[in-house]
């Protein structure tokens, strides 16, 4: 009677769509982000995110190498995906991250970087930036801005930035040197309207105010269906950047 049990309770599991016994489980479904941008290039690029070995990681597929990113699988230190913005998010992998955006020496000691933002197929770019950046304007949009997944020493992921869009097309990046649940310092990044503007268009915007990391930023506004709205902003190095910076990608949620 013994014996039956354990022979029947084998062939149910398979007859009802299990995996027989000795084999390993199905491999992790990957989650498909299409219209995802790495470091490097405004290019999309479309990632899968993953269960790496150990079920608490998470392993990003990338078709490229990037930097800090190689083709095939990237163990991934941190992610940050909002249940409240589906489709969109940032991966960050373990590498030196005390920068945001252009600016340099801020939360040193940090060793998380933004390697990706993510975005599925559900975001769109506008058609017409300045004119939607104009109404982001004129209602004062605030974002909540996420780089190096807003990873810090002392905790959890939190947000790294907070950016406002002011009525004539300026906007300031208040970016959080420090942990905002801990000791924070704001450094405040001021953009003006013509600043915007170029970050808005095809050629980018060419910020040298850190001699030794002259970064062309990029910015783009994308919204869903149900009317959301988020920001990606991109810096690539140029000619003069210091060795070994990789720019950066950063997302932004508006609240």
């Amino acid at each position: 009677m013994l014996a039956a049990c354990g022979g029947g309770g084998g062939g149910s599991s398979a007859e009802a769509g299990g995996a027989p016994a000795g084999n390993p489980p199905p491999a992790a479904m990957a989650t498909a982000y299409p219209a995802s941008v790495l470091l490097g290039s405004v290019a999309p690029v479309s990632l899968s995110l993953t269960t790496g070995a150990n079920a608490a990681s998470v392993v990003m597929i990338s078709p490229v190498a990037a930097p800090l990113v190689t083709p095939g699988d990237n163990a991934l230190a941190s992610t940050y995906r909002p249940a409240a913005f589906p489709g969109a998010g940032i991966a960050c992998v373990s590498a030196p991250g005390n920068t945001i955006g252009t600016l340099t020496g801020v939360n040193a000691g940090v060793n998380i970087k933004s390697a990706a933002v993510l975005l599925d197929g559900s975001w769109t770019v506008s058609a017409a930036p300045l004119q939607t950046w104009e109404a982001l304007g004129a209602s004062t949009a605030v974002f909540d801005g996420w780089e190096n997944c807003g990873a810090k020493a002392e905790g959890a992921p939190s947000p790294s930035s907070t950016l406002t869009v002011a009525a004539n097309g300026s906007f300031t990046d208040n970016v959080f040197d420090g942990n905002p649940s801990t000791t924070v310092n704001i450094v405040d990044r001021q953009l003006t309207t013509a600043q915007a503007s170029a970050m808005l268009s095809a050629q980018g915007y060419l910020d040298s105010t850190q001699p030794a990391n002259p970064t062309q930023v990029y910015l783009r506004i994308l919204q869903n269906a149900s009317g959301q709205t988020v920001l990606e902003e991109q810096g690539i190095p140029q000619s003069g950047a210091t060795a070994g910076n990789p720019g950066f990608v950063a997302i932004y949620f508006r609240r």
